[in-house]
């Protein structure tokens, strides 16, 4: 079992907006076992709409590492989108960061995620929500 995780912004919203139990259940097991969980700082935007409301989606994220995206990100990302015919950012930003931290990706889009890891070259194992 892989020892690091990326959510996307389809898990951080099954478990911390929708209080989806199943999620929420493996996110808990997640932190038990002390596995390290990834968010990017993109994803993390993507769900943040407002703080003093969402308290379980500011508690989940306090458990996780958000990781920001940089200026060493923008050209690998931009050629990740023209590899991979796509334009979403956020979920190359996924796929790129589950490459180099050889993360399992927790995701509400497998397919997506999937063909990007494919255009990096990697088969880091990619679980539903």
């Amino acid at each position: 079992m892989t020892e690091t995780v990326v959510y996307d912004s389809g898990a951080l919203i099954s478990i911390a907006v929708r209080r989806n139990r199943s999620a929420f259940d493996n996110h808990r097991r997640r932190l038990a076992d002390r596995l390290r969980i990834l968010v990017p700082a993109v994803v993390a935007a993507q769900v943040v709409r407002r703080p003093a409301r969402q308290a379980g989606l500011m508690l989940t994220l306090r458990g996780c590492d958000v990781v920001p995206f940089t200026a060493d990100h923008h050209v690998p990302v931009g050629q990740l989108l023209a590899r991979s015919g796509t334009a979403d950012v956020v979920d190359a930003f996924v796929a790129l960061l589950a490459a180099q931290a050889e993360a399992a990706v927790i995701t509400s889009d497998p397919d997506d995620i999937g063909r990007l890891l494919g255009c990096l070259g990697v088969d880091q194992p990619i679980l539903p929500v």
